[in-house]
């Protein structure tokens, strides 16, 4: 039975963040994520639950985290993840990971829509014979 893979929907639910900021995680790469039929993502719930645990776990050590970063930073006022968001602001990339070219948009329609090509081919075939073989 294949598994059931999550949309950006149920993943935005899952972790308790917006749509958009899944879609920007996704840029960044710090959501695995899988396209389906051209612009679609897709998510594994094991990856997801992962990433969950490493943020609770991450969440449960944050007050500590927070607390030096603010002794060290009490006379910036600035919030102690600025460096990390900045550092990864400079490494995103320019083209998002769901935006595709022609040639991917017409190879994934064939692969996914190959049985009803194939099929309406058959069709005529079987009408051609039909009709102009009496």
């Amino acid at each position: 039975m294949p598994e059931k893979l999550l949309t950006i929907k149920e993943v935005a639910a899952h972790l308790k963040i917006s749509e958009d900021e899944v879609k920007r995680l996704v840029d960044v790469g710090e959501i695995p994520a899988y396209k389906i039929g051209g612009s679609f993502l897709r998510f594994r719930k094991e990856q997801i639950d992962a990433i969950r645990d490493e943020v609770s776990d991450f969440e449960k050590k944050a007050p500590q985290v927070i607390s030096q970063a603010a002794s060290s930073q009490a006379a910036r006022h600035v919030h102690p993840f600025t460096d990390l968001e900045r550092e990864i602001k400079r490494k995103e990339p320019t083209v998002r990971q769901y935006d595709y070219t022609i040639l991917e948009r017409v190879r994934d329609f064939f692969y996914f829509y190959d049985f009803y090509i194939i099929s309406a081919a058959i069709i005529c075939w079987i009408m051609y014979i039909i009709l102009y073989n009496r």
